[in-house]
């Protein structure tokens, strides 16, 4: 197995990486259409929520300790029930990386390279992908903290950018929407990509340091939750909630809007290098997580013999998981439960269970020490 590791450092900056993904611009849209004006609002709520989340996840990676989900599943609830749930929390992070590809073909299709077929993006994308996973985890957390700095510049010239075209009229009245809506909103970012941090649980026992993992955990959802929520707030109040809400890639649209005095206009690419760039990487910890975990469910010694085989999964399954963007939206606002199933209910019963064994095996020490004094007196 691969037996990299990383520093809090780098978990914290692949947490950001992660959070922003493929959420910077598909978020804004779902957001404003269900809080209006106080879509950025929702999203600062929602990421609030997400503290709770990590919380949990930092306690089961203590109670478990140097073991994935699905080692930690498996130990726990036996070889047959466990391997029952880590089947389908495996698909789930499958599928999800299927949509998280499938995101970066409609994007690249429809505004970018609009004469290049859906498949041609898949298969180049995922050359990149599947040699990053084959580097292993300790690649790829150096190569976060060498695009975060990059990453962090672009979005703050962009948000310096824009100033100019700020309508403060866009975000008023505050809290018009109401509480109900606002709360609904929330549960869009809950659902993306709140809960679907529990992949990280994957790649946890990497981390070097567990004291300081914690916080890096949190510190990374602070500025990864800021600039998302700094996104929907300028998309609000540049474009209006309206036009945000219509928009498939508000954001994109967003970039269009830059114009510095008629000479710096049209620079789209500042957020497509920033989508590229923090999309690879979220993919790339769902499909090695997916990769690593399918090796420990099937006992195989090295994860990376799995990459080619899943790699071309992948790309069939993100072509044929749904067939258009319109009916994304529907699938997206459907697969909430789904998502509460694999980011709550099961890392919870994983705990539970986790902390029960971990009780009876303390119980038992000191019996098995006094039946051990015991012989040894006779």
């Amino acid at each position: 197995m691969d037996n990299n590791v990383i520093s809090p450092r780098q978990f914290m900056y692949l947490v950001i990486l992660f959070l922003i993904g493929s959420s910077i611009l598909i978020v804004p849209t779902p957001l404003a259409k269900s809080a209006d004006q106080d879509g950025w609002i929702a999203s600062f709520l929602g990421m609030s929520i997400g503290v709770l989340f990590i919380l949990l996840y930092h306690k089961i990676a203590v109670t478990i300790g140097d073991r994935t989900f699905i080692e930690a599943t498996i130990d726990v609830f036996g070889k047959w029930f466990g391997r029952v749930i880590c089947f389908f929390h495996l698909a789930f992070i499958y599928i999800l990386a299927s949509l998280v590809l499938r995101n970066i073909g409609d994007f690249m299709t429809t505004q970018i390279l609009e004469e290049t077929p859906l498949q041609f993006t898949h298969i180049l994308f995922m050359l990149v992908v599947i040699l990053g996973a084959r580097l292993g985890i300790e690649v790829i957390g150096r190569s976060a903290e060498m695009f975060i700095t990059w990453i962090s510049l672009l979005l703050l010239f962009l948000f310096l950018f824009l100033t100019p075209q700020l309508e403060m009229d866009n975000v008023q009245p505050m809290f018009g929407s109401g509480i109900k809506s606002m709360i609904q909103g929330s549960f869009t970012v809950m659902n993306t990509p709140v809960l679907e941090m529990v992949v990280l649980l994957m790649i946890y026992p990497k981390v070097k340091e567990k004291t300081k993992a914690r916080q890096a955990w949190l510190l990374g959802l602070l500025i990864g939750g800021g600039f998302l929520s700094m996104i929907t707030l300028f998309s609000i109040l540049v474009l209006g909630s309206d036009l945000t809400a219509l928009n498939e890639y508000p954001v994109y649209e967003l970039a269009s809007k830059i114009n510095i005095a008629g000479f710096l206009e049209g620079i789209e690419i500042i957020v497509a290098i920033v989508w590229m760039l923090t999309i690879f990487f979220k993919l790339i910890i769902l499909y090695y997580g997916a990769a690593l975990g399918i090796a420990q469910f099937l006992n195989i010694e090295d994860y990376r013999v799995l990459l080619l085989p899943l790699g071309m999964g992948l790309i069939v399954l993100s072509i044929i998981v749904y067939p258009d963007v319109a009916y994304f939206e529907t699938f997206v606002r459907n697969v909430f439960p789904y998502k509460i199933m694999h980011g709550l209910l099961l890392p919870f019963l994983l705990l539970i269970g986790a902390l029960i064994k971990k009780k009876t095996n303390l119980k038992g020490k000191p019996a098995l020490k006094g039946k051990v004094d015991r012989n040894v007196q006779e």
